[in-house]
């Protein structure tokens, strides 16, 4: 087991933050290791929504919300050789807002020997992963600042 935290400060309420990454979709914006992303179950995202996944070098993963409590934090799991409980907290500050993540990873069968070097590529990209997510939603919000941006899959 290893866990990576991370965090950013973002200028945008904790609303528009929320609504925008509890969108397992949106991922493909912000995140260049996503080939795939698919919202499996119907009806607004909660407790129980599944995605579909497919990140570089993995496989396609099914990926389900198990925390939700609007504006201020959720949480999504997954199983498989390297699994993941990926658990956000969105705590207002000034105009914006602080995003913190915990990454709690867990790898299983051969990717237990591999798991050292994987994990220092997992660190770099998390931190990569936060400052992705802070330019997409600032720069969305300098231009329109009462719209995240989004490919509408709510």
């Amino acid at each position: 087991m290893a866990v990576i935290e991370n965090s950013v400060r973002i200028d945008r309420v904790p609303d528009e933050v929320f609504d925008y990454l509890v969108d397992l979709c949106n991922e493909l914006e912000w995140n260049p290791d996503v080939q795939s992303m698919e919202k499996l179950t119907d009806g607004p995202i909660g407790v129980g929504t599944k995605f579909l996944a497919k990140w570089k070098q993995s496989k396609l993963i099914e990926v389900e919300c198990t925390r939700f409590e609007r504006p201020y934090r959720w949480a999504y799991s997954n199983g498989g050789p390297l699994s993941v409980v990926f658990d956000v907290t969105i705590t207002p500050e000034g105009t914006g807002c602080l995003l913190a993540s915990r990454f709690d990873v867990r790898p299983h069968g051969l990717l237990t020997l591999f798991f050292p070097v994987l994990l220092r590529e997992l660190k770099r990209a998390e931190k990569q992963n936060m400052q992705n997510i802070k330019n997409v939603l600032e720069k969305a919000g300098a231009g329109n600042p009462g719209s995240p941006p989004g490919n509408g899959s709510r």
